[in-house]
Protein backbone atom coordinates (compact mmCIF):
# COMPACT_ATOMS: atom_id res chain seq x y z
CA UNK A 1 0.00 0.00 0.00
CA UNK A 2 2.75 2.43 0.59
CA UNK A 3 4.96 1.35 -2.66
CA UNK A 4 1.56 1.92 -4.22
CA UNK A 5 0.94 5.51 -2.91
CA UNK A 6 4.54 6.75 -3.65
CA UNK A 7 4.49 5.37 -7.20
CA UNK A 8 1.13 7.53 -7.38
CA UNK A 9 2.91 10.58 -6.06
CA UNK A 10 5.54 10.43 -8.37
CA UNK A 11 3.22 10.03 -11.16
CA UNK A 12 1.26 13.20 -10.30
CA UNK A 13 4.38 14.71 -9.81
CA UNK A 14 6.06 14.14 -13.35
CA UNK A 15 2.26 15.04 -14.53
CA UNK A 16 2.73 18.17 -13.28
CA UNK A 17 6.54 19.05 -14.41
CA UNK A 18 5.25 18.27 -17.56
CA UNK A 19 1.79 20.35 -17.72
CA UNK A 20 4.12 23.40 -16.87
CA UNK A 21 6.17 22.55 -19.42
CA UNK A 22 4.23 22.27 -21.97
CA UNK A 23 2.52 25.39 -20.88
CA UNK A 24 5.69 27.27 -20.12
CA UNK A 25 6.30 26.37 -23.89
CA UNK A 26 3.15 27.76 -25.53
CA UNK A 27 3.32 31.07 -23.17
CA UNK A 28 6.51 31.53 -25.18
CA UNK A 29 5.17 30.73 -28.41
CA UNK A 30 2.17 33.22 -27.92
CA UNK A 31 5.27 35.91 -26.39
CA UNK A 32 6.76 35.18 -29.88
CA UNK A 33 4.12 35.71 -31.97
CA UNK A 34 2.72 38.87 -30.41
CA UNK A 35 6.63 40.00 -30.58
CA UNK A 36 7.13 43.06 -33.09
CA UNK A 37 9.97 41.17 -34.40
CA UNK A 38 8.28 38.07 -35.05
CA UNK A 39 5.74 39.72 -37.15
CA UNK A 40 8.40 41.45 -38.68
CA UNK A 41 10.75 38.45 -39.52
CA UNK A 42 7.23 36.83 -41.15
CA UNK A 43 6.78 39.39 -43.51
CA UNK A 44 10.20 39.25 -44.93
CA UNK A 45 10.19 35.81 -45.29
CA UNK A 46 7.24 36.34 -47.04
CA UNK A 47 8.01 38.55 -49.71
CA UNK A 48 10.80 36.53 -50.43
CA UNK A 49 8.50 33.61 -51.52
CA UNK A 50 5.74 35.66 -52.65
CA UNK A 51 6.19 35.24 -56.44
CA UNK A 52 6.09 31.72 -55.97
CA UNK A 53 3.97 31.30 -53.57
CA UNK A 54 1.56 34.54 -53.40
CA UNK A 55 -1.52 32.53 -51.50
CA UNK A 56 0.48 31.96 -48.94
CA UNK A 57 2.52 34.99 -48.46
CA UNK A 58 -0.82 37.11 -48.85
CA UNK A 59 -2.47 35.44 -45.50
CA UNK A 60 1.01 36.44 -44.13
CA UNK A 61 0.83 39.93 -45.01
CA UNK A 62 -2.65 40.08 -43.99
CA UNK A 63 -2.02 38.04 -40.37
CA UNK A 64 0.86 40.82 -39.80
CA UNK A 65 -0.71 44.39 -40.87
CA UNK A 66 -3.65 43.19 -38.42
CA UNK A 67 -1.31 42.84 -35.86
CA UNK A 68 0.44 46.48 -36.64
CA UNK A 69 -3.15 47.42 -36.57
CA UNK A 70 -3.49 46.32 -32.97
CA UNK A 71 -0.31 48.19 -32.14
CA UNK A 72 -1.53 51.47 -34.36
CA UNK A 73 1.86 51.19 -36.24
CA UNK A 74 0.32 52.54 -39.17
CA UNK A 75 3.74 53.02 -40.91
CA UNK A 76 4.29 49.20 -41.08
CA UNK A 77 0.33 48.51 -41.63
CA UNK A 78 0.51 50.59 -45.00
CA UNK A 79 4.13 49.10 -46.13
CA UNK A 80 2.26 45.70 -45.58
CA UNK A 81 -0.69 46.30 -47.54
CA UNK A 82 1.41 48.20 -50.16
CA UNK A 83 2.99 44.78 -50.40
CA UNK A 84 -0.97 42.85 -50.49
CA UNK A 85 -2.15 44.84 -53.52
CA UNK A 86 1.06 44.03 -55.62
CA UNK A 87 0.14 40.19 -54.66
CA UNK A 88 -3.22 41.16 -55.67
CA UNK A 89 -2.06 43.09 -58.89
CA UNK A 90 -0.18 39.71 -59.94
CA UNK A 91 -2.66 37.80 -59.46
CA UNK A 92 -4.94 40.14 -61.46
CA UNK A 93 -7.04 40.76 -58.85
CA UNK A 94 -7.26 44.47 -59.41
CA UNK A 95 -10.52 44.92 -57.09
CA UNK A 96 -8.30 43.66 -54.00
CA UNK A 97 -5.93 46.08 -55.28
CA UNK A 98 -7.45 49.03 -55.33
CA UNK A 99 -9.00 47.71 -51.75
CA UNK A 100 -5.76 47.94 -50.63
CA UNK A 101 -4.19 50.92 -52.08
CA UNK A 102 -6.85 53.39 -51.57
CA UNK A 103 -7.18 52.01 -47.69
CA UNK A 104 -3.18 52.71 -47.38
CA UNK A 105 -3.96 55.86 -48.90
CA UNK A 106 -6.17 57.07 -46.57
CA UNK A 107 -3.71 55.87 -43.84
CA UNK A 108 -0.99 57.49 -45.27
CA UNK A 109 -2.41 60.60 -45.80
CA UNK A 110 -3.23 60.60 -42.08
CA UNK A 111 0.57 60.13 -41.06
CA UNK A 112 4.13 61.95 -41.21
CA UNK A 113 5.52 59.39 -44.23
CA UNK A 114 5.96 61.40 -47.22
CA UNK A 115 7.82 58.44 -48.68
CA UNK A 116 4.87 56.19 -48.46
CA UNK A 117 2.78 59.03 -49.73
CA UNK A 118 5.01 58.89 -53.24
CA UNK A 119 4.92 54.90 -53.02
CA UNK A 120 1.17 54.09 -53.33
CA UNK A 121 0.73 57.14 -55.98
CA UNK A 122 3.23 55.27 -58.10
CA UNK A 123 0.98 52.31 -57.36
CA UNK A 124 -2.61 53.73 -58.04
CA UNK A 125 -0.97 55.66 -61.21
CA UNK A 126 0.31 52.09 -62.46
CA UNK A 127 -2.98 50.75 -61.36
CA UNK A 128 -5.32 53.07 -63.54
CA UNK A 129 -2.29 53.11 -66.48
CA UNK A 130 -3.56 49.28 -66.57
CA UNK A 131 -7.14 50.04 -67.63
CA UNK A 132 -5.55 53.01 -70.03
CA UNK A 133 -7.05 55.90 -67.72
CA UNK A 134 -4.39 57.91 -68.44
CA UNK A 135 -5.73 60.93 -67.17
CA UNK A 136 -5.92 59.72 -63.70
CA UNK A 137 -2.89 57.70 -63.99
CA UNK A 138 -0.42 61.06 -64.72
CA UNK A 139 -2.25 62.91 -62.23
CA UNK A 140 -1.49 60.24 -58.99
CA UNK A 141 2.40 60.48 -61.16
CA UNK A 142 2.43 64.47 -60.64
CA UNK A 143 1.52 64.47 -57.15
CA UNK A 144 4.10 61.51 -56.45
CA UNK A 145 6.59 63.89 -58.39
CA UNK A 146 5.76 66.82 -56.09
CA UNK A 147 6.12 65.31 -52.67
CA UNK A 148 9.01 63.27 -54.22
CA UNK A 149 10.55 66.82 -54.44
CA UNK A 150 9.66 67.84 -50.83
CA UNK A 151 11.40 65.11 -49.54
CA UNK A 152 14.32 65.81 -51.91
CA UNK A 153 13.92 69.36 -50.65
CA UNK A 154 14.29 68.37 -46.64
CA UNK A 155 17.08 65.86 -47.37
CA UNK A 156 19.40 65.95 -50.81
CA UNK A 157 20.21 62.14 -50.27
CA UNK A 158 16.74 60.98 -50.02
CA UNK A 159 16.36 60.80 -54.03
CA UNK A 160 15.02 57.37 -54.93
CA UNK A 161 11.65 58.21 -54.73
CA UNK A 162 12.07 61.46 -57.15
CA UNK A 163 13.66 58.74 -59.40
CA UNK A 164 11.02 56.17 -59.36
CA UNK A 165 8.33 59.47 -60.06
CA UNK A 166 10.20 60.37 -62.67
CA UNK A 167 10.55 56.86 -64.47
CA UNK A 168 6.75 56.27 -64.22
CA UNK A 169 6.09 59.53 -65.45
CA UNK A 170 8.72 58.57 -68.77
CA UNK A 171 7.08 55.17 -69.17
CA UNK A 172 3.63 56.88 -68.79
CA UNK A 173 4.43 59.34 -71.74
CA UNK A 174 5.91 56.56 -73.69
CA UNK A 175 2.61 54.57 -73.82
CA UNK A 176 0.51 57.68 -75.01
CA UNK A 177 3.42 58.06 -77.75
CA UNK A 178 5.00 61.27 -76.19
CA UNK A 179 8.24 59.90 -76.70
CA UNK A 180 10.30 62.99 -76.18
CA UNK A 181 8.53 64.05 -73.15
CA UNK A 182 9.33 60.68 -72.08
CA UNK A 183 12.84 61.10 -72.55
CA UNK A 184 12.41 64.72 -70.72
CA UNK A 185 11.35 62.75 -67.86
CA UNK A 186 14.28 60.22 -68.12
CA UNK A 187 16.75 62.98 -67.82
CA UNK A 188 15.23 64.72 -64.65
CA UNK A 189 16.11 61.49 -63.41
CA UNK A 190 19.76 62.51 -63.10
CA UNK A 191 18.69 65.10 -60.49
CA UNK A 192 22.27 66.29 -59.35
CA UNK A 193 25.21 65.49 -61.34
CA UNK A 194 26.46 63.51 -58.48
CA UNK A 195 23.62 60.79 -58.73
CA UNK A 196 25.23 57.64 -59.84
CA UNK A 197 22.52 55.26 -61.21
CA UNK A 198 23.97 52.15 -61.74
CA UNK A 199 24.02 52.08 -57.91
CA UNK A 200 20.37 52.48 -58.09
CA UNK A 201 17.27 49.63 -58.53
CA UNK A 202 16.36 51.60 -60.84
CA UNK A 203 19.28 51.84 -63.40
CA UNK A 204 18.37 48.93 -65.38
CA UNK A 205 14.81 49.77 -65.29
CA UNK A 206 15.68 53.25 -67.10
CA UNK A 207 18.25 51.49 -69.37
CA UNK A 208 15.21 49.41 -70.74
CA UNK A 209 13.29 52.30 -70.93
CA UNK A 210 15.57 53.95 -72.79
CA UNK A 211 16.24 51.56 -74.86
CA UNK A 212 12.66 50.69 -75.91
CA UNK A 213 12.15 54.29 -76.78
CA UNK A 214 14.85 54.02 -78.64
CA UNK A 215 13.25 51.28 -80.20
CA UNK A 216 9.92 52.76 -81.12
CA UNK A 217 12.01 56.05 -82.31
CA UNK A 218 13.69 53.45 -84.80
CA UNK A 219 17.00 54.17 -83.55
CA UNK A 220 17.60 50.38 -83.10
CA UNK A 221 21.36 50.20 -82.47
CA UNK A 222 21.05 52.53 -79.55
CA UNK A 223 18.28 50.47 -78.44
CA UNK A 224 19.98 47.05 -78.43
CA UNK A 225 23.03 48.90 -76.22
CA UNK A 226 20.82 50.23 -73.59
CA UNK A 227 18.16 47.16 -73.55
CA UNK A 228 21.53 44.87 -73.34
CA UNK A 229 22.67 46.73 -70.66
CA UNK A 230 19.22 46.28 -68.76
CA UNK A 231 18.95 42.53 -69.50
CA UNK A 232 22.92 42.00 -68.05
CA UNK A 233 22.24 44.19 -65.24
CA UNK A 234 18.97 42.07 -64.09
CA UNK A 235 20.18 38.43 -64.71
CA UNK A 236 19.51 36.35 -61.51
CA UNK A 237 17.81 38.89 -59.81
CA UNK A 238 14.19 38.48 -58.51
CA UNK A 239 12.93 41.61 -60.06
CA UNK A 240 9.18 42.43 -61.35
CA UNK A 241 9.96 44.37 -64.41
CA UNK A 242 12.55 41.72 -65.42
CA UNK A 243 10.15 40.21 -67.93
CA UNK A 244 9.57 43.45 -69.58
CA UNK A 245 13.24 43.63 -70.57
CA UNK A 246 13.13 40.55 -72.63
CA UNK A 247 10.03 41.47 -74.12
CA UNK A 248 11.48 44.48 -75.15
CA UNK A 249 14.61 42.64 -76.55
CA UNK A 250 12.19 40.16 -78.44
CA UNK A 251 10.26 43.53 -79.72
CA UNK A 252 13.62 44.74 -81.16
CA UNK A 253 14.56 41.66 -82.66
CA UNK A 254 11.36 41.66 -84.46
CA UNK A 255 11.77 44.98 -85.83
CA UNK A 256 15.39 43.91 -87.25
CA UNK A 257 13.85 40.57 -88.27
CA UNK A 258 15.78 38.64 -86.12
CA UNK A 259 13.27 36.05 -85.96
CA UNK A 260 14.87 33.38 -83.65
CA UNK A 261 16.25 35.60 -81.54
CA UNK A 262 12.84 37.22 -80.87
CA UNK A 263 11.20 34.21 -79.92
CA UNK A 264 14.39 33.50 -77.94
CA UNK A 265 13.76 36.63 -75.91
CA UNK A 266 9.65 36.43 -76.00
CA UNK A 267 9.47 32.94 -74.38
CA UNK A 268 12.36 34.19 -71.74
CA UNK A 269 9.72 36.91 -70.68
CA UNK A 270 7.13 33.60 -70.41
CA UNK A 271 9.15 31.98 -68.62
CA UNK A 272 9.85 34.49 -66.12
CA UNK A 273 6.13 35.65 -66.11
CA UNK A 274 4.86 31.91 -66.13
CA UNK A 275 7.47 29.85 -63.64
CA UNK A 276 8.96 32.40 -61.43
CA UNK A 277 5.67 34.93 -60.98
CA UNK A 278 7.11 37.69 -62.90
CA UNK A 279 3.80 40.47 -64.44
CA UNK A 280 1.78 37.32 -65.26
CA UNK A 281 -0.10 40.40 -66.60
CA UNK A 282 2.16 40.27 -69.88
CA UNK A 283 1.27 36.57 -70.45
CA UNK A 284 -1.72 37.16 -73.28
CA UNK A 285 0.72 40.17 -74.85
CA UNK A 286 3.76 37.83 -75.29
CA UNK A 287 2.04 35.22 -76.75
CA UNK A 288 0.65 37.14 -78.90
CA UNK A 289 3.96 38.58 -80.36
CA UNK A 290 4.88 34.71 -80.46
CA UNK A 291 2.44 34.24 -83.04
CA UNK A 292 3.05 36.84 -84.39
CA UNK A 293 6.72 35.55 -85.06
CA UNK A 294 5.30 32.28 -86.39
CA UNK A 295 2.46 33.43 -88.74
CA UNK A 296 5.72 35.91 -90.36
CA UNK A 297 7.42 32.37 -90.60
CA UNK A 298 4.70 30.80 -92.16
CA UNK A 299 4.29 28.42 -89.31
CA UNK A 300 0.58 28.90 -89.01
CA UNK A 301 0.01 26.21 -86.74
CA UNK A 302 2.27 27.56 -83.87
CA UNK A 303 0.72 30.71 -84.44
CA UNK A 304 -2.49 29.46 -84.19
CA UNK A 305 -1.51 27.52 -81.01
CA UNK A 306 -0.29 30.81 -79.54
CA UNK A 307 -2.74 33.16 -80.48
CA UNK A 308 -5.61 30.80 -78.77
CA UNK A 309 -3.31 31.03 -75.76
CA UNK A 310 -3.32 34.40 -76.27
CA UNK A 311 -6.83 35.09 -76.65
CA UNK A 312 -7.54 32.53 -73.68
CA UNK A 313 -5.23 34.33 -71.48
CA UNK A 314 -6.76 37.89 -72.72
CA UNK A 315 -10.19 36.83 -72.20
CA UNK A 316 -9.04 36.31 -68.12
CA UNK A 317 -7.52 39.12 -67.59
CA UNK A 318 -10.24 41.06 -69.72
CA UNK A 319 -12.41 39.31 -67.76
CA UNK A 320 -10.93 40.49 -64.74
CA UNK A 321 -10.44 43.67 -65.67
CA UNK A 322 -14.46 44.29 -66.64
CA UNK A 323 -15.22 42.88 -63.39
CA UNK A 324 -13.21 45.25 -61.53
CA UNK A 325 -14.90 48.01 -63.74
CA UNK A 326 -18.07 46.82 -62.78
CA UNK A 327 -16.60 46.67 -58.80
CA UNK A 328 -14.54 49.94 -59.25
CA UNK A 329 -17.00 52.77 -59.05
CA UNK A 330 -18.86 50.84 -55.85
CA UNK A 331 -15.47 50.37 -54.09
CA UNK A 332 -14.61 54.09 -54.97
CA UNK A 333 -18.19 55.16 -54.03
CA UNK A 334 -17.59 53.11 -50.87
CA UNK A 335 -14.04 54.93 -50.58
CA UNK A 336 -15.65 58.41 -51.25
CA UNK A 337 -18.74 57.77 -48.81
CA UNK A 338 -16.19 56.45 -45.91
CA UNK A 339 -13.96 59.57 -46.68
CA UNK A 340 -16.90 61.73 -46.22
CA UNK A 341 -18.05 60.13 -42.96
CA UNK A 342 -14.84 60.26 -41.91
CA UNK A 343 -14.33 63.90 -42.16
CA UNK A 344 -18.05 64.60 -41.26
CA UNK A 345 -16.73 62.84 -38.10
CA UNK A 346 -13.80 64.65 -37.77
CA UNK A 347 -15.66 68.03 -38.24
CA UNK A 348 -17.84 67.31 -35.46
CA UNK A 349 -15.19 65.90 -33.22
CA UNK A 350 -13.27 69.66 -34.36
CA UNK A 351 -16.22 71.24 -33.90
CA UNK A 352 -16.72 69.47 -30.38
CA UNK A 353 -13.30 70.66 -30.01
CA UNK A 354 -13.65 74.18 -30.81
CA UNK A 355 -17.13 74.53 -28.49
CA UNK A 356 -15.44 72.85 -25.47
CA UNK A 357 -12.45 75.21 -25.90
CA UNK A 358 -14.94 78.36 -26.16
CA UNK A 359 -16.65 76.89 -23.15
CA UNK A 360 -13.19 76.40 -21.18
CA UNK A 361 -12.27 80.07 -22.59
CA UNK A 362 -15.44 81.66 -21.16
CA UNK A 363 -15.00 80.14 -17.99
CA UNK A 364 -11.74 80.77 -17.66
CA UNK A 365 -12.50 84.31 -18.73
CA UNK A 366 -15.30 84.45 -16.08
CA UNK A 367 -13.14 83.09 -13.27
CA UNK A 368 -10.77 85.29 -13.95
CA UNK A 369 -13.44 88.26 -14.14
CA UNK A 370 -14.96 86.87 -10.63
CA UNK A 371 -11.55 86.51 -9.27
CA UNK A 372 -10.57 89.93 -10.64
CA UNK A 373 -13.94 91.01 -8.83
CA UNK A 374 -13.37 89.55 -5.80
CA UNK A 375 -9.56 91.44 -5.77
CA UNK A 376 -11.29 94.69 -6.46
CA UNK A 377 -14.11 94.43 -3.39
CA UNK A 378 -11.43 93.35 -1.07
CA UNK A 379 -9.13 96.71 -2.37
CA UNK A 380 -12.66 98.46 -2.59
CA UNK A 381 -13.20 97.16 1.12
CA UNK A 382 -9.70 97.56 2.39
CA UNK A 383 -9.81 101.17 1.11
CA UNK A 384 -13.22 102.13 2.70
CA UNK A 385 -11.71 100.01 5.84
CA UNK A 386 -8.77 102.22 5.91
CA UNK A 387 -10.82 105.70 4.98
CA UNK A 388 -12.46 104.99 7.69
CA UNK A 389 -9.94 104.84 9.90
CA UNK A 390 -8.36 107.63 8.93
CA UNK A 391 -11.44 109.48 8.59
CA UNK A 392 -12.27 108.37 12.51
CA UNK A 393 -8.68 109.79 13.45
CA UNK A 394 -8.81 112.65 11.46
CA UNK A 395 -11.87 113.40 13.71
CA UNK A 396 -10.15 112.48 17.36
CA UNK A 397 -7.44 114.75 15.52
CA UNK A 398 -9.62 117.20 14.88
CA UNK A 399 -11.66 117.17 18.71
CA UNK A 400 -8.08 116.80 20.25
CA UNK A 401 -6.86 119.73 18.58
CA UNK A 402 -10.04 122.11 19.12
CA UNK A 403 -10.21 120.88 22.43
CA UNK A 404 -6.62 122.47 23.10
CA UNK A 405 -7.46 125.21 21.22
CA UNK A 406 -10.76 125.76 22.99
CA UNK A 407 -8.30 125.20 26.11
CA UNK A 408 -6.08 127.56 24.72
CA UNK A 409 -8.44 130.06 24.32
CA UNK A 410 -10.12 129.70 27.47
CA UNK A 411 -6.71 130.13 29.06
CA UNK A 412 -5.79 132.94 27.48
CA UNK A 413 -8.95 134.53 28.27
CA UNK A 414 -8.79 133.60 31.57
CA UNK A 415 -4.78 135.22 31.79
CA UNK A 416 -6.16 138.39 29.69
CA UNK A 417 -9.14 138.59 32.47
CA UNK A 418 -6.53 138.36 34.94
CA UNK A 419 -4.26 141.41 33.38
CA UNK A 420 -6.89 143.00 33.25
CA UNK A 421 -8.06 142.69 36.63
CA UNK A 422 -4.33 143.32 37.31
CA UNK A 423 -4.32 146.21 35.57
CA UNK A 424 -7.30 148.06 36.75
CA UNK A 425 -5.86 147.15 40.07
CA UNK A 426 -2.85 148.84 38.88
CA UNK A 427 -4.69 151.56 37.98
CA UNK A 428 -6.43 152.00 41.09
CA UNK A 429 -3.26 151.80 42.82
CA UNK A 430 -1.77 154.62 41.03
CA UNK A 431 -4.99 156.82 41.22
CA UNK A 432 -4.48 156.11 45.27
CA UNK A 433 -1.00 157.00 44.88
CA UNK A 434 -2.22 160.40 43.17
CA UNK A 435 -4.72 161.61 45.59
CA UNK A 436 -1.98 161.06 48.15
CA UNK A 437 0.30 163.52 46.44
CA UNK A 438 -1.70 166.10 45.60
CA UNK A 439 -3.11 165.71 49.17
CA UNK A 440 1.25 166.30 50.30
CA UNK A 441 1.56 169.33 47.17
CA UNK A 442 -1.21 170.66 48.96
CA UNK A 443 0.15 171.19 51.97
CA UNK A 444 3.50 171.71 51.00
CA UNK A 445 5.41 168.68 52.48
CA UNK A 446 8.98 168.65 52.16
CA UNK A 447 8.75 165.00 50.67
CA UNK A 448 6.50 165.80 47.74
CA UNK A 449 9.01 165.64 45.71
CA UNK A 450 11.28 162.68 46.83
CA UNK A 451 7.61 160.88 46.67
CA UNK A 452 6.75 162.49 43.18
CA UNK A 453 9.79 161.16 41.57
CA UNK A 454 9.84 157.95 43.05
CA UNK A 455 6.25 157.49 41.93
CA UNK A 456 6.91 158.45 38.34
CA UNK A 457 9.80 155.37 37.99
CA UNK A 458 7.02 153.40 39.38
CA UNK A 459 4.78 154.05 36.69
CA UNK A 460 7.88 153.28 34.39
CA UNK A 461 8.07 150.08 35.58
CA UNK A 462 4.43 149.57 36.03
CA UNK A 463 3.59 149.75 32.45
CA UNK A 464 6.67 147.46 31.92
CA UNK A 465 5.18 145.08 34.16
CA UNK A 466 2.30 144.88 32.05
CA UNK A 467 3.87 144.34 28.83
CA UNK A 468 5.86 141.86 30.14
CA UNK A 469 2.52 140.24 31.42
CA UNK A 470 0.87 140.75 28.57
CA UNK A 471 3.09 139.21 26.32
CA UNK A 472 3.12 135.91 28.03
CA UNK A 473 -0.36 135.57 27.67
CA UNK A 474 -0.31 136.67 24.29
CA UNK A 475 2.97 135.72 22.31
CA UNK A 476 1.93 135.79 19.08
CA UNK A 477 0.44 138.87 19.05
CA UNK A 478 2.84 141.37 18.79
CA UNK A 479 4.51 139.67 16.07
CA UNK A 480 1.26 138.91 13.82
CA UNK A 481 0.38 142.64 14.36
CA UNK A 482 3.95 143.87 12.77
CA UNK A 483 3.00 141.36 9.92
CA UNK A 484 -0.15 142.74 9.20
CA UNK A 485 0.75 146.07 9.52
CA UNK A 486 4.69 147.13 9.57
CA UNK A 487 4.00 150.98 9.72
CA UNK A 488 2.68 150.69 13.59
CA UNK A 489 5.13 152.42 15.97
CA UNK A 490 6.34 150.96 19.08
CA UNK A 491 3.66 153.35 21.36
CA UNK A 492 0.56 152.15 18.65
CA UNK A 493 1.31 149.11 19.34
CA UNK A 494 1.17 149.55 23.30
CA UNK A 495 -1.98 151.28 22.13
CA UNK A 496 -3.43 148.37 20.44
CA UNK A 497 -2.43 146.16 23.25
CA UNK A 498 -4.45 147.99 25.68
CA UNK A 499 -7.25 148.04 22.69
CA UNK A 500 -7.23 144.08 22.92
CA UNK A 501 -7.90 144.24 27.01
CA UNK A 502 -10.86 146.41 25.79
CA UNK A 503 -9.40 149.22 28.10
CA UNK A 504 -11.09 152.65 28.71
CA UNK A 505 -9.48 155.39 27.36
CA UNK A 506 -9.09 156.88 30.96
CA UNK A 507 -7.53 153.42 31.73
CA UNK A 508 -5.18 153.35 28.54
CA UNK A 509 -4.14 156.90 29.86
CA UNK A 510 -3.12 156.37 33.04
CA UNK A 511 -1.38 153.08 32.30
CA UNK A 512 0.53 155.04 29.41
CA UNK A 513 0.91 158.41 31.67
CA UNK A 514 -0.69 160.35 28.72
CA UNK A 515 -3.07 162.30 28.18
CA UNK A 516 -7.00 161.21 27.60
CA UNK A 517 -6.88 163.20 24.10
CA UNK A 518 -3.30 161.71 23.20
CA UNK A 519 -5.50 158.02 23.51
CA UNK A 520 -8.41 159.24 20.82
CA UNK A 521 -5.62 161.02 18.59
CA UNK A 522 -3.07 157.82 18.67
CA UNK A 523 -6.76 155.16 17.84
CA UNK A 524 -7.46 158.18 15.00
CA UNK A 525 -3.73 157.25 13.95
CA UNK A 526 -3.97 153.37 14.23
CA UNK A 527 -7.16 153.24 11.74
CA UNK A 528 -6.18 155.37 9.53
CA UNK A 529 -3.06 153.02 8.91
CA UNK A 530 -4.51 149.73 9.15
CA UNK A 531 -7.11 151.07 6.60
CA UNK A 532 -10.01 150.97 8.36
CA UNK A 533 -13.45 152.69 7.49
CA UNK A 534 -15.72 154.21 9.40
CA UNK A 535 -17.79 151.32 10.01
CA UNK A 536 -15.54 149.26 11.26
CA UNK A 537 -14.66 148.44 14.82
CA UNK A 538 -11.27 148.84 15.58
CA UNK A 539 -11.65 147.23 19.42
CA UNK A 540 -13.08 143.67 16.79
CA UNK A 541 -10.63 144.10 14.37
CA UNK A 542 -7.76 144.30 17.27
CA UNK A 543 -9.71 141.42 18.85
CA UNK A 544 -9.60 138.98 15.88
CA UNK A 545 -5.22 139.35 15.53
Amino acid sequence: MILYTRILHIFVILFLITEIGICQTIESKNSIQDSTSYYTNRFKEAMAKSNLFPTESYQVLDESQIYFESKKDTSRVVKYLLAMSEIQKRKGKFSKTFDHLWQAKYLSDQALDKAQKVQIRISLARLYDEFNMNEQSVLYLQEAVKIAKKIYVQDSTQIDNLISSYMYLAVRQRKMGNYQKALQYLDSCYVTPSITLEKSIEMPFWDAEKGKIMQELQQFKKANTFLHISRNHTLGKKLNYRPNISMYLGDLKKDLNQKDSALFFYNESLTLSQDQGFRNDLEAEVLRKISEVYSANGDTQLAYNYLVKSTKKADQVLQAKNQTNSELFQIKDTYLKSISEKNEQLEQKTRTIEENNTIQFRLKIILFLLVLLGLVIGIIFQMRLKLKKTLLHKKEAELQTKLVEERSHNEIELKSRELTSYALQLIDKDSAIDELLDMLKTESSPRYKSLFSKYKKGSKDLWNEFNLQFTQVNSAFYDKLKELHPKLSSTEQKHCALIKLNLSTKEMARILNIEPHSVHVSRSRIRKKMGLERSENLESYIADV
